[in-house]
């Protein structure tokens, strides 16, 4: 290491914006950190909104999503560049206002895009994940995956990329089987660990396959979203923060004692050699070809489950591995295993209780209660009256930004625009009391927008 081979080792410090416990151990490790400082300011994000789905139609869901946000910047993530340019050509083709990013584009063409999302010329950015680094523009209202990111790391640095100027931001994971398939290829072929040697690049992709499953798992939870991910970084809540979907989903706690003994049952006397799957279509009677090939058809627990609908099943099936009484092989062919939690659902010994959505969905006073925590700040909340002030503020900032070539979240945040068009400053002394407005700027844009208010 380079630092080894220094006359003097210089003061080192270190800095990533999502990291575990065991990832901030590794940096201090790998960096040969001396008594290190550790500061660690936090990672919950109160003022947005997360939300998983799992729809038939990706891009209907998307659409759908970005057409009940016209006029706001979002940026879409997709796990390859050919879905980058599927989705950003279709949304283009419809009218919408969108640009990409990949690795596959030029220099020139990376810069040029990434210019025109800063500066509000085209609203949504398509990318991969090789877009966002040292981004910070303020004014971002969405964040949508189109594809589950490989882990929980990336996820949460990407939708941290969602107002950060504390206004209410949305972020939507759209979440597909092919998914876990198309990010276990991206492990078993990663070309970053090629020096390493066989031992270890062995164990990080065993780790790499266990965070995969961590996010995995994120995806099929009924329990707080957020809740979720700040456990995963190490950080314990009240486990409803009602501003995510589970939380504003209404739920009722189901004894599914005996499914599960019937699934860990049938994981047993197959000797644990398929996948969830073959285990549920056995338990479902399937009568298919597969299942009569490999015997499965006279296995004891056959058909068992033939009246529980096949949902259902797979929320249970997710439910034990994420609470570990089941386990998934880190190969491409994810067999079902015991765990040692396994057998006192077997032996009777234990009572497995698990939330399910209610059939009506979601709860309008939780509804009312996420409004409620937006604040009166929020665009959303302004009146016809003061919305079109605000959409006059922003006209005359987009025209200034265009003047001095910077983004217009440099003149003005919408956060303060939008305080402007609620409070209505007559003067100086009150427009210096506006969130965001300090003498420099008042100096510098005041008086043009006091005349718009005017």
């Amino acid at each position: 290491m380079i630092l080894s081979k220094l006359p003097k080792r210089p003061v080192i410090s270190a800095f990533t914006a999502t990291a575990t416990k065991e990832v901030r151990e590794d940096i201090i490790d790998i960096l040969m950190l001396q008594d290190p400082a550790v500061v660690s300011t936090g990672y919950d994000r109160p003022n947005l909104y997360l939300s998983v789905q799992s729809p038939k139609d990706k891009y209907a869901t998307m659409k759908n999503f970005v057409e009940r946000h016209p006029g706001q910047c979002g940026i879409i993530y997709c796990l390859t560049r050919k879905m980058v340019e599927e989705v950003c050509g279709k949304l283009n083709k419809e009218g919408f206002s969108a640009t990409r990013y990949h690795a596959g584009l030029s220099d020139a063409e990376r810069r040029t895009n990434q210019d025109d999302f800063i500066y509000d010329k085209s609203l949504i950015m398509v990318a991969t994940n090789a877009f966002g680094m040292g981004i910070d523009k303020s004014n971002v209202r969405y964040v949508i995956h189109y594809n589950m990111p490989k882990n929980l790391e990336s996820y949460y640095q990407e939708v941290g990329r969602c107002s950060r100027d504390g206004e209410p931001g949305e972020c939507l994971l759209l979440y597909g089987g092919q998914d876990v398939i198309t990010n276990q290829m991206f492990i078993e072929s990663n070309q970053d660990n090629q020096e390493l040697d066989p031992i270890t690049r062995k164990l990080v992709e065993e780790r790499d396959r266990e965070r995969l499953k961590k996010m995995t798992y994120y995806c099929f939870t009924n329990d707080c979203l957020r809740d979720y991910i700040l456990r995963y970084f190490g950080e314990y809540k009240e486990n409803y923060c009602g501003n995510c979907s589970n939380c504003l989903t209404g739920f009722e706690t189901v004894d599914v004692t005996d499914i599960a003994k019937a699934m860990i049952g049938c994981t047993e006397t197959s000797r644990q050699r398929y996948g969830a799957n073959v285990i549920m279509d056995t338990l479902h009677g399937a009568n298919t070809a597969k299942i009569r090939n490999y015997g499965m058809n006279e296995n004891p627990h056959y058909a068992v489950l033939s009246k529980v609908p096949v949902y259902k099943l797979r929320q249970v099936m997710n439910h034990l591995l994420l609470k570990e009484y089941l386990s998934v092989t880190n190969d491409e062919y994810a067999i079902v295993k015991l765990t040692q939690k396994a057998g006192a659902v077997l032996n009777e010994e234990e009572t497995i209780l698990m939330k399910m959505a209610k059939e009506e969905a979601v709860i309008s006073e939780r509804k009312e209660n996420r409004k409620a925590k937006k604040g009166s700040s929020s665009a959303l909340d302004l009146s016809n009256a003061d919305e079109e002030l605000f959409e006059k503020l922003r006209t005359l900032r987009l025209k200034i930004a265009k003047e001095e070539k910077v983004p217009p979240y440099i003149v003005f945040s919408d956060k303060t625009l939008i305080h402007m068009s609620v409070q209505k400053p007559k003067n100086r002394e009150e427009m210096l009391l506006v969130s965001g407005v300090g003498t420099f700027k008042y100096d510098k844009y005041g008086e043009r927008f006091l005349e718009i208010l005017k």
